[in-house]
């Protein structure tokens, strides 16, 4: 058993046989997506799960754009508060521009992102008949 342990533990593997609409379907998924097959495959999984997002290529251009902005934000408050800190601050009644500037850009990018992990993902299940059916089955 010593000699057993020394070995790297392989993944586990999935090998299946795909009819010819179905071939073309993962072909049509991957030019979308602009992922390797096995990665397409990953994210369907998942999806069906909800395990986690299945984004597209362009998706994921998006999300990157999007955290960067969230830094942003993240990085501006930081200053604030220091200021506040420092005693440097204006007024907060002459702040609240400000505070409703900033919650207007929260809430897009949080409608931009649900946009994208939930609708999007519900339509990637739905397209892939991957929905439980209503009456409890699935």
């Amino acid at each position: 058993m010593a000699g057993s342990a020394a070995l790297p533990r392989r993944k586990p593997r999935l090998r299946t046989e795909l009819s010819e609409s179905d071939e073309q379907r993962l072909q049509e998924a991957v030019a979308l997506f602009g992922l390797p097959k096995a990665e397409v495959v990953r994210r369907l999984i998942r999806a069906s799960v909800q395990a986690g997002p299945a984004l597209s290529a362009e998706n994921t251009v998006v999300i990157v754009d999007l955290a960067n902005q969230v830094r942003m934000v993240g990085r501006n408050l930081s200053q604030v508060l220091r200021a506040i800190h420092r005693g440097q601050a204006v007024p907060i009644e002459d702040t609240e521009p400000v505070w409703r500037g900033l919650h207007e850009v929260i809430a897009t990018i949080n409608a931009e992102l649900t946009e994208m992990t939930v609708a999007y993902g519900s339509k990637l299940r739905r397209a892939g008949k991957l929905t439980p059916s209503q009456d409890g089955r699935s």
